[in-house]
């Protein structure tokens, strides 16, 4: 049974979904289940789930009592988004969970997302997840720069770039710029606006040759 006549855009803003599902179940650890909810259909709403084991669903499952209950109160609700409460699970755990809608056309209540954390799982496997020793790895020793505005945030990312590219002695001294700029440029930097006069006047070149390092750089990558 369907409960809306769903267009083309719908089912891509539910898909577009999928990687959040994963993204919040990998952050939170394996104590903590999500599941994406089409309304398309009742019968078999779970479209996908991470972390499963907890409830003993898998994908093609329907959709709970309690999550009926959840869509009615944020369809009457109006503007409310979301819903969270506590509950018990299939085995008696207790839960914290969330119900958040994700709206389509006409602002239609299209899918549900739903969080369920196992309050009664085990507490070292929860804080292991935030432990610091997790991300000791290089490809997650990852600096990353909070910043109130984009001139801060760019002067920012320069000043840990030109210390990086100092600080190597495999670079020579007369290519220090065009790495510095290359550098730069892999990390996003020349997407923001006024980014070469802010890179130009850091490293006290013009802006003319910070455009043409970024064009020679361009050039050969198209060579590759």
């Amino acid at each position: 049974m369907s409960y809306l006549s769903f267009t083309d855009e719908d089912h891509l803003i539910i898909k577009s979904y999928e990687a959040l599902v994963y993204g919040i179940a990998d952050y939170l650890g394996s104590e903590c289940e999500v599941v994406l909810h089409s309304l398309h259909d009742y019968n078999q709403s779970a479209v996908v789930i991470a972390n499963g084991h907890h409830s003993g669903r898998k994908v093609g499952a329907p959709i709970t009592d309690l999550a009926l209950r959840m869509l009615k109160e944020l369809e009457n609700s109006g503007a409310k988004q979301s819903k969270s409460y506590f509950t018990r699970g299939k085995n008696g755990q207790l839960l914290k969970s969330s119900t958040i809608a994700i709206r389509g056309k006409d602002n239609k209540i299209i899918a549900l997302l739903c969080i369920n954390m196992n309050l009664d799982g085990s507490l070292s496997n929860f804080l292991n997840t935030f432990s610091p020793n997790q991300l000791l790895s290089p490809e997650n020793n990852v600096k990353e720069n909070f910043a109130n505005s984009v001139e801060d945030l760019l002067k920012n990312t320069i000043e840990t770039t030109i210390h990086e590219v100092d600080a190597s002695q495999e670079i020579p001294h007369h290519n220090r710029n065009k790495e510095i700029i290359r550098l730069l440029l892999e990390r996003g930097v020349f997407q923001m606006r006024d980014s070469v006069a802010i890179v130009s006047n850091a490293l006290k070149i013009s802006k003319h040759t910070v455009y043409l390092h970024l064009r020679n750089y361009n050039n050969n990558q198209g060579e590759d």
